[in-house]
């Protein structure tokens, strides 16, 4: 009979053993599966109207417009961690001497109205 209860305890064990695994597991899947996916396959807002309208300013790149939407993105990222729209231009027209202070001013200002306009 002890042997019966062994058994009979093992089984159970075992069983919320892999109750807990799945559990694990299903609880791993939300908190790392579906969520970051499905937000790095959504459309940047305003992501259309910003490469329209670079390329109504008359600045182009060689490499296509990929380039300068991720400029702008990372422009709209500095500025979320905390640099102001002046130095984010001043970086911009060291970066970018051909466009001069005043190409940069026009550049930032086109990703802030078009990306991140929260930092109008």
């Amino acid at each position: 009979m002890a042997a019966t209860i062994w058994t009979a305890s093992r089984r159970a064990n075992r069983g919320a053993r892999r109750l807990a695994i799945v559990g694990l597991a299903v609880l791993a899947a939300i908190a790392l599966g579906a969520a970051p996916v499905a937000n790095a396959a959504a459309p940047v807002p305003g992501q259309r109207a910003f490469l329209a309208d670079i390329r109504a300013a008359g600045y182009g790149d060689s490499s296509g417009n990929q380039v300068a939407l991720d400029q702008g993105l990372d422009m709209c990222g500095l500025m979320d961690a905390g640099l102001s729209r002046q130095i984010m231009v001043n970086q911009f027209a060291a970066l970018n001497p051909a466009l001069g202070p005043g190409g940069a001013a026009r550049v930032v200002g086109i990703a802030i109205r078009d990306l991140c306009p929260w930092h109008r």
